[in-house]
């Protein structure tokens, strides 16, 4: 089993690279000669791409909220000599 560290370290470069993308699909998006040349059936699906791409990130953010917030509990009771 992987750490929550190890764990976390993963997160965060699945966010980043996914972040990477979301920042190329809005510039493409952005940019009328492109997506002139797609047509408006592929702009609109890429457009609920991006809705969806942007909706993992904040999944991923809670996720790697929640897994640090819950090592920084357990060192905390383990610094005080608290357990379950």
């Amino acid at each position: 089993m992987k750490s929550t560290e190890q764990v976390v370290k993963e997160l965060k470069q699945e966010k980043a690279e996914l972040s990477e993308k979301v920042v190329k699909l809005e510039n493409f998006l952005s940019d009328k000669t492109k997506t002139d040349l797609v047509g408006a059936l592929q702009v609109r699906l890429m457009q609920h791409q991006l809705e969806c791409m942007i909706e993992y990130v904040a999944v991923l953010n809670n996720r790697i909220y929640a897994l640090e917030l819950t090592r920084q509990l357990h060192g905390y009771r383990a610094s005080k000599g608290l357990t379950r």
